[in-house]
């Protein structure tokens, strides 16, 4: 393997308050492959996912392109490859030989993304993960295992060593799972994944390593657990670590992971006026749309057309909605001017990002063609109402 090849290393469901380097307490000083790393490089403090669930950022990641521009309209499984060019594609015409290593329980997924080239090698580790939460249902409660700790790595070694042997530079995505087996818990693992760092730091220069996630977890942001269905800041705000950029040891660029071709083959990093990160495709109610413009962010419910606004700055935690300039008291049953009961030294702006983020949401925003309609009406059909359908959507 040759001394310019690349590593994506990436974490599933690792939000930034994981690490010590956004601010964790508890793993501080428990990381030094990671701190040494962000001490050498650059960390970004407002880079995003396109979406809060892991299919949807992969296919993100690797076309660079945001949920809505692609030709998917739910969450299924695809009946085609993507047909246009992938990050996977244009690195091989680079040079380089394409890997992807991650357990083996996410091999099936690949039919909802079909977005990783022709000739990439897919290296699945069975038993890589510690099934948690809603994804392994058991009964009683998981206890961590040290042996089982031991026996991840182990795997891991024993796959990057095949993987070293080519004489070709490689670019290697490595996707770890929720949780490595032998831990428990969203974020307790994070010990665990700085000796995962240390290994690949025997394998690639500093300087090729980069360090992000496919999209956070709410881990009780707004008393609510687990992901992929509100779009707060924890679920779509990620790390991103890379070698030294722009003379950086922080970076507060607005950035999102749709331009993550231009961070590891180029060394670019495009700032981005405004991201959307959509929990779903367009086509489903539970759509939720959130789109973050300088110190705001917008959020659109698609289900019943609610909105929120928050001022990231003034209110990182988004606890309270500025989408209106009139408050309603539940207890009181009354209304009463916003600006008489939460203090913000902003109010006048208001209107006009208002109105700006829906002129943005407009701009972007799709639903089901009729013909689109018809065509699942006759899927869901059967007998004579198939043949009429049928037979409708052709006049």
């Amino acid at each position: 393997m040759k001394k310019n090849s690349i590593l994506l290393l990436t974490k599933d469901a690792m939000c930034t308050a994981y690490l010590p380097c956004y601010g964790n307490q508890f793993w501080k000083g428990k990381t030094p492959n990671l701190d040494e790393l962000v001490e050498k490089g650059t960390l970004y403090t407002r880079f995003y996912t396109a979406a809060p669930s892991s299919n949807m950022s992969y296919l993100a990641m690797s076309t660079g392109k945001y949920p809505y521009e692609l030709d998917i309209s739910t969450y299924v499984h695809l009946n085609k490859d993507y047909e246009g060019v992938t990050m996977f594609d244009r690195a091989k015409e680079k040079g380089y030989e394409c890997h992807i290593l991650w357990d083996d329980a996410w091999t099936p997924d690949i039919a909802y993304c079909r977005c990783y080239g022709e000739g990439t090698v897919f290296h699945p580790i069975v038993g890589l993960r510690q099934g948690v939460g809603s994804h392994y249902k058991h009964e009683g409660f998981l206890v961590p295992d040290d042996e089982k700790v031991k026996h991840s790595l182990s795997m891991l070694r024993e796959e990057m060593d095949k993987i070293s042997s080519t004489e070709e530079s490689v670019f290697l995505w490595i996707h770890l799972p929720h949780v490595i087996n032998g831990r428990v818990g969203f974020g307790g693992d994070i010990d665990v994944f700085d000796d995962v760092i240390g290994m690949m730091r025997e394998y690639f220069s500093d300087n090729h390593i980069v360090i992000s996630a496919d999209h956070g977890n709410m881990n009780g942001h707004n008393g609510i657990l687990g992901y992929g269905f509100h779009g707060r800041e924890n679920e779509i705000r990620i790390p991103l670590i890379t070698p030294r950029r722009e003379d950086l040891t922080v970076c507060d660029k607005l950035m999102c992971n749709i331009d993550m071709y231009s961070i590891l083959f180029e060394g670019s990093f495009p700032e981005r006026d405004y991201i959307f990160s959509d929990t779903a495709y367009y086509a489903q109610e539970h759509r939720i749309l959130n789109i973050v413009k300088g110190k705001f962010k917008y959020v659109y419910h698609k289900k019943d057309g609610k909105e929120e606004l928050f001022d990231l700055w003034w209110d990182p935690n988004e606890q309270y909605n500025l989408i209106s300039d009139i408050h309603y008291d539940e207890f009181r049953k009354e209304f009463y001017p916003a600006s008489e009961h939460y203090f913000y030294d902003s109010w006048d702006q208001l209107p006009a990002v208002r109105e700006d983020f829906r002129t943005l949401r407009t701009s972007m925003w799709r639903e089901l063609s009729d013909r689109e309609k018809r065509k699942r009406k006759i899927r869901s059909a059967g007998g004579k109402a198939y043949r009429k359908l049928r037979k409708a959507i052709h006049k």
